[in-house]
Order: structure tokens, then sequence, then C-alpha cells
């Protein structure tokens, strides 16, 4: 995907907890250890797995202003978690590059081949949902 704004803006719009929510991926975000975001740093969520509310524990494995953000989690049915997300320069703005990588519980495998389509389609729309916050907030000077 490709967001018509600046590298700056839109790692400041991805790393900003509170606007996880605005794009319907999460329920609630906040950051749990104290100081700046960083490696090491832990997050606390909430979203929607299969229709039931669930909490994620998160920890940010790699941190690359304003390039790559790396962020594994835990948390019911999801054995492991871990999200991406590589920011590059386009002609147009920037480039957003996301890749995931899940591990469901045993017993959940074998429903994947069934709940893939839905879950890529859910992440298209959040995804598109992302492009056009960013691009409807107000241009910020550089």
């Amino acid at each position: 995907m490709v967001v018509n704004r600046p590298i700056e803006e839109v790692w400041a719009f991805i790393t900003d907890w509170f606007n996880a929510p605005r794009d319907g991926s999460m329920l609630m975000v906040r950051q749990t250890s104290p100081g700046p975001t960083g490696v090491g740093s832990t997050l606390l969520g909430y979203r929607v797995v299969l229709g039931v509310e669930t909490r994620f524990d998160f920890a940010v494995t790699a941190w690359d202003p304003p390039h790559m953000v790396e962020v594994s989690g835990t948390g019911r049915p999801v054995r492991s978690l871990v999200s991406l997300f590589r920011l590059e320069l386009a002609p147009d703005g920037t480039r957003i590059v996301v890749t995931s990588e899940i591990e469901l519980a045993p017993v959940l495998k074998p429903l994947w081949p069934f709940y893939a389509p839905f879950f890529r389609r859910k992440r298209r729309a959040q995804y598109e949902t992302f492009k056009q916050l960013v691009e409807s907030r107000p241009r910020q000077e550089v």
C-alpha cells in the first residue's frame, strides 16, 4: 500500500498506539512500560478474535525510526503473533509493507483454511482505512 504522505508522518501515525483502534485492527492499545517506545517496550491491547474480546500482550522487538517496527505478542487463541511494518520511500509518498506470522493454538489450526480468507479480507480493509485516515489528516510542516 502507498500512502500519499511523507515517511515521517506515516511513522508518527503508525507508532502512536492511540491510533490503533481507529483503523479497526484493535479495540485498544496502550504502552505499559515507562519511557519512549523502543526495543523492549511492552504494550497491552485488546481485539476481537472469533467473536471474543481478547487480551494481547505485546513487546516491541525491532525499532528503526522511521523505517521499521516489529511487534510480537500473545493472546488467546493465538499462540504467537509477529507483525513487521516496513516503511519505504515511494514516488507518491510512503510504501507500507506489512508481514504477519501467526501461530494458532493447536486446537484451532484445522480451522485456518476456512478462517484465513476472512482474516486477509479484514486486514486489507483495515489497511485501506489506515490509508484514508493518514491521508485525510492535515499535512504537517517538515
